[in-house]
């Protein structure tokens, strides 16, 4: 039987009592807290952001995130667990540097961590360096770190950033496969195509990429449309991708969220074409889970509520655009609220078929309009549960 939690988890519809004080209801009671991968010690200034987990084939669980002080202007470090399921729950490894030498990273910000799973096992770790551009690591079974990391190249493009995980396509061959590497530079949403050799010096050689969306300048009065962090799912030859849109009246320097794009098109077209829409919630930082039974889990930071909780849905079939929105009756349910501004950067795994893992943390604080908050249990990365049903 599944117990209800008191905490922390609040439902979408919040209430501010006083300041520094954040109440709500758990308004999804199925939704369960069922342990934390770590939690930093008081007063030792660091918190665990930008989560990402998978299952490797072992049965294990690995989670990394970003080690820091401050959710951006800091010298961040990723951080590595593993879990093993014992009983009905993980078990998580003592949490230490993913790199297995980090002082070739030392003085650099390793920024939004993601992790994927080649098809020969090997799991592929890449970040970004602001102003420098995308580097990745390789961890193969029976490692505990990570290898000395390599830079990705992609001709043409400087300094891109990433906020999803590269995508092995199925059916290709484990000694050198096609993968898929979503990134985005300036206001503008791009993806890649590579070839993943485990036994090359340089294990990423790109042959070519794409612009998904590029940034839109609106006409005076009206708004600028920018385009962020692509994330990718693979159903048949169908790719399926979430692209974070936001919006900034034209002249503004101040954005707000959109409506998420999704995309969508055919991975053995030589020249992808997309099919394009919007889903009427403005999700950020997201994360896309290819369930055992063929749905997708999309869970999402909501910029349409304060604090920018975490929330999911479950997509029937994604592969068919639109997808039913919200307003149409689509299920959004609240899966974590700190009642903090430092939230809502998602990742979710299936560990078992049909029950669902998703990774939310608490922050210290946020920012200098929040300076004299705090988060209740600072510094913690949560493990949530849901199921289908919940959906």
């Amino acid at each position: 039987m599944r117990m209800k939690r008191l905490w922390p988890y609040f439902g979408v519809a919040a209430v501010t009592l006083a300041a520094g004080v954040w109440f709500a209801p758990a308004a999804d009671a199925a939704v369960t807290t069922v342990g934390k991968v770590v939690q930093e010690p008081t007063g030792s200034g660091m918190q665990a952001r930008f989560p990402d987990i998978l299952k490797l084939n072992d049965g294990r669980l690995m989670t990394v995130w970003y080690k820091a002080s401050a959710h951006q202007g800091t010298n961040g470090v990723i951080q590595v667990s593993f879990g093993t399921k014992s009983g009905s729950t993980y078990t998580w490894t003592a949490e230490h540097t993913a790199l297995a030498h980090q002082s070739l990273m030392n003085g650099k910000d390793t920024r939004d961590p993601k992790i994927g799973l080649m098809n020969d096992g090997t799991v592929l770790l890449q970040y970004f360096v602001p102003g420098e551009g995308i580097w990745y690591s390789m961890w193969k079974e029976g490692w505990n770190y990570f290898n000395d990391p390599y830079q990705l190249k992609i001709p043409g493009i400087a300094a891109p950033a990433e906020h999803g995980s590269v995508l092995a396509l199925a059916g290709g061959n484990p000694a050198a496969e096609d993968v898929l590497i979503p990134f985005y530079t300036g206001s503008s949403a791009y993806f890649a195509r590579a070839t993943y050799t485990s036994a090359n010096a340089e294990k990423l050689v790109v042959h070519d990429y794409f612009a998904i969306q590029a940034a839109q300048t609106g006409p005076a009065g009206g708004v600028d449309d920018q385009y962020y962090e692509p994330s990718f799912v693979q159903y048949g030859n169908t790719i399926v991708g979430v692209v974070r849109h936001q919006t900034t009246p034209h002249g503004s320097t101040t954005s707000t969220g959109a409506p998420a794009l999704v995309v969508t098109w055919d991975v053995t077209a030589a020249t992808p074409v997309f099919t394009k829409s919007y889903w009427d919630v403005p999700a950020i930082s997201h994360h896309l889970l290819k369930t055992s039974d063929g749905r997708l889990l999309f869970t999402f930071g909501d910029t349409g509520v304060t604090y920018r909780p975490t929330e999911g849905t479950l997509i029937a079939d994604p592969t068919v655009l639109p997808w039913k929105q919200r307003s149409a009756g689509q299920k959004v349910i609240g899966i974590y609220n700190s009642g903090f501004g430092d939230q809502g950067n998602p990742s979710s795994v299936e560990p078992t078929a049909g029950t669902f893992f998703t990774l939310a943390y608490n922050a210290k604080k946020y920012g200098p309009s929040e300076a004299t908050g705090v988060s209740p249990n600072g510094g913690t990365l949560w493990i949530l549960q849901s199921h289908p049903s919940d959906y």
